[in-house]
């Protein structure tokens, strides 16, 4: 007979006896563990098929015996003010898909959202128009073979890139233009080697990036074909090749000139695409490598293009791209350990703060990247730090960068850097919160910062206007 919960966390006689919170929270932590074994088997290929099939199944399983458990508990938010709560009135647009989203996007203009989840279906949903039944207007969707883990707009809003799992398929898919049977056009099509976790567009529109657990970033034209008239890859580039070495993520810089990618096996590279060979190909070289102490969740470019800043196993850290230390290596210019997997880790607009959300200690932190020591490092400086109660999965800063969104295991919350005290420390305002039905995966600002679009494990996708 299996030990019931009770005999799991049974106490010896010498130890001093756990209050019922201390025992909830080892629950959640061993279910979490189960959760992340799972996820891992599935990434390195130990599960497949089926045996894939049923680990989801238990994941989702789990996921909601953690929702019981942390629901029973009551969470007070401490030196936080709560202005207000938003309730289904403050929900402009509400779409429900068929199962997990983990992807919500704006496009530029803030007037459509895409999405992609686990139904295998993209969809790019209007905010303006409604279909005749009154429900929000699906202006396209397309058919994948496999759940979507990415899906971006282009900077000219008019095409989206979409990434999926086991059909290792990378789409670009017109908005503007049909293929013969009426669908939105598959303008490019490419067969990776495993599965696409990152794919997005440079800045110019012209190229995506794609990475996965073939553990190769690859650059794709989106005007040039090769030889058998199949997409042209620009630049190529295998990641250390070790197990566990896939790649989780992959971004250009604001020029497009360059390509951050975040790695399963504890690294960061940086990759110049501005040499080529006599024929025109791009030849990748590797302008800045890091090796960071634990899987890198989040991998992002300063505004300038001079500094990446990297989440990972327990830790941030703000990379030089122009400095080395001592042994030649990247200069770290700012490190903060976290108490917790550092799932998201955005630069502000102005590129002198950074918001990190982390899962184990549910924590947001906004800190500070001017001040420095007199050998000119950067000392980070908590700015603001909040107890969310929940994992943190999503936190991005608004287009002004004077106001937070975050998304945990239960809700979605707006939070406003506006105030300080006499010391410069903000006084962080919980602007909004909104109670969601499912795990929040992603949370983004509209471009003019007046919403925010929310998805979820439930299979939800909403937009909420925000104060």
């Amino acid at each position: 007979m299996s030990e019931t919960f009770e005999q799991h966390f049974a106490q010896t006689p010498e130890e001093k006896p756990k209050s019922l919170e201390e025992i909830k929270e080892e629950r959640v932590l061993a279910l979490r563990e189960e959760i992340r074994e799972i996820q891992e088997k599935i990434e390195r290929g130990e599960l497949t098929g089926e045996k894939a099939i049923e680990g989801y199944q238990r994941i989702t399983a789990l996921a909601n015996e953690i929702k019981k458990l942390d629901e029973k508990e009551k969470k007070e938010i401490i030196g936080w003010q709560l202005e207000g709560r938003l309730t289904e009135e403050n929900v402009l647009l509400e779409y429900r898909a068929e199962r997990w989203i983990h992807a919500a996007n704006f496009s530029p203009e803030g007037d459509k959202v895409v999405i992609g989840g686990d139904d295998k279906m993209m969809r790019v949903i209007s905010l303006t128009e409604k279909d005749e039944r009154g429900e929000p207007k699906v202006l396209a969707e397309y058919q994948t073979g496999d759940r979507i883990l990415a899906a971006n707009f282009s900077p000219e809003g008019d095409k989206v890139v979409i990434g999926t799992e086991l059909d290792k398929m990378v789409r670009v898919i017109s908005l503007t233009e049909k293929d013969r049977r009426g669908r939105p056009k598959v303008l490019l099509e490419y067969q990776a080697g495993g599965a696409v976790y990152a794919a997005d567009f440079s800045p110019e529109g012209d190229k995506v990036v794609i990475g996965g657990d073939d553990k190769m970033m690859r650059v794709i034209s989106l005007t040039e074909k090769n030889i058998l008239l199949k997409p042209k890859v620009l630049a190529e580039y295998q990641a250390e090749y070790q197990a566990g070495g896939w790649i989780t993520a992959a971004n250009f810089s604001p020029e497009g000139d360059r390509v951050v990618i975040g790695r399963r096996s504890a690294g960061m590279q940086v990759i110049s695409l501005t040499e080529k060979d006599k024929k025109g190909n791009i030849i990748p070289r590797v302008l800045a490598e890091y090796q960071a102490g634990g899987f890198v969740y989040a991998a992002n470019f300063s505004p300038e293009g001079d500094k990446v800043v990297i989440g990972t196993g327990g830790k941030m850290q703000v990379i030089s791209l122009t400095e080395k230390d001592e042994r030649g290596e990247p200069k770290v210019l700012a490190e903060y350990r976290a108490g917790g997997y550092v799932q998201a880790a955005v630069f502000s607009p102005k590129g002198d703060k950074v918001v990190i959300g982390s899962d184990d200690d549910k924590m947001v932190r906004v800190i500070s990247l001017t001040e420095k020591d007199k050998k000119g490092n950067i000392i980070p400086r908590v700015l603001a730090e909040y107890q969310a109660g929940r994992a943190v999965f999503a936190a991005n800063f608004s287009p002004e960068g004077d106001k937070v969104v975050i998304g945990t295991g239960d809700k979605m919350q707006v939070i406003s850097l506006a105030k300080k005290d006499e010391k410069g420390n903000i006084i962080p305002r919980v602007l909004a919160e909104y109670q969601a039905g499912g795990w929040i995966q992603a949370a983004n600002f509209s471009p003019e910062g007046d919403k925010v679009v929310i998805g979820s494990d439930d299979g939800k996708m909403k937009v909420l206007g925000t104060p």
